[in-house]
């Protein structure tokens, strides 16, 4: 399987860097790899993101869990369980 892109931003003032990266982890959410922030020039810095493919059933259950309001549900219908 082929490796995505790096996302580069480049030219990012200092104050902004918290800011680009926290977008990217939202952007991505467990696919992020790694991070690296390097100084480019002055106060101006380059951002780099790299992303992972998450395997499939690895990245259901993570969406399941993370949504609000979640009812589990099972077949036989015990303790605990919604019919």
């Amino acid at each position: 399987m082929p490796r995505r892109p790096t996302e580069t931003e480049d030219g990012i003032p200092l104050f902004l860097v918290p800011h680009v990266v926290m977008k990217g982890i939202h952007k991505y959410g467990e696919e992020v790899e790694w991070a690296e922030i390097r100084r480019t020039s002055r106060h101006f810095y380059s951002v780099r993101i790299r992303t992972r493919s998450v395997k499939r059933e690895f990245r259901v259950r993570a969406r399941a869990e993370r949504s609000p309001g979640r009812i589990a549900v099972c077949d036989h219908g015990g303790n605990g369980c919604a019919k």
